[in-house]
């Protein structure tokens, strides 16, 4: 049986919204509250995140020259500490490379139709790799070296060999330089000019090195106190019995 309220709209008793309903409308507005102020606090980080990221890329901005400084002092420093570095090994090295220079300037001297194209000092870093570019069986142990390209005017190898016969026989380069590497293969090499009568040159390389243990140098004699070298005398003969030499 269906019950009707037939009493005026005014004169009805009021209803209540039932528990259930009351409960789900509560918490659909809690949840939009609760939504609301979310998305706010995401809103806002997301501000505090962009002001600290342009406060950041400002900071490295203004860092940029200081940054520059330091890379080029840091450059500097490297050059310096190889300087020091290149220093010390010209120092303390073992080989007197004055004496090693003053020996070819001598051998190039007494060849005038061998000219240099190309001088290089090797070092204990570049010398074995050098002994190794042009002898791959090498087995010695090298410290140093020098490596020179030149050319002789001319087709012929007299002066060639000469020029390689001075470097081998001289006595400070046999000193300093105990192994001496001739490249066998030389190149003629035509060049037509106005200044020189030899139309035609020979190339050809050559390198010397020195051995991982230091050379020995020949003891100078040390004059004694009194300031003067003993001399070694010969005795003379004795007498014959005659009263003469024999």
């Amino acid at each position: 049986m269906i019950k009707i309220n037939l009493l005026p709209t005014e004169k009805r008793k009021a209803e209540r919204t039932p528990l259930p309903r009351f409960l789900l409308i509560a918490s659909t507005a809690a949840a939009f509250f609760i939504l609301v102020f979310y998305n706010l606090w995401v809103l806002k980080m997301i501000s505090d995140v962009v002001n600290d990221t342009k406060n950041q890329t400002q900071i490295l901005a203004d860092l940029q020259p200081a940054v520059q400084k330091y890379d080029r002092l840091l450059a500097e420093e490297t050059a310096l500490k190889n300087k020091v570095k290149e220093i010390e090994g010209l120092i303390t090295r073992d080989v007197e490379y004055w004496r090693l220079v003053n020996a070819l300037w001598d051998v190039i001297h007494a060849n005038p139709r061998v000219w240099i194209d190309d001088f290089r000092i090797l070092d204990a870093r570049s010398a074995p790799g050098d002994l190794r570019r042009v002898d791959p069986e090498a087995k010695d142990a090298v410290a140093y070296g020098v490596s020179m390209r030149c050319h002789v005017a001319g087709e012929d190898v007299l002066e060639m060999t000469k020029f390689r016969k001075s470097l081998k026989e001289h006595p400070i380069l046999q000193e300093i330089l105990t192994l001496i590497n001739f490249n066998v293969t030389w190149v003629v090499s035509e060049e037509r000019a106005k200044d020189i009568e030899e139309t035609h040159f020979i190339d050809f390389d050559i390198s010397m090195y020195g051995l991982a243990t230091p050379p020995k140098r020949k003891a100078i004699p040390v004059p004694p106190k009194g300031g003067s070298v003993p001399i070694k005398t010969t005795p003379a003969p004795a007498p014959a019995p005659g009263g003469s030499p024999k």
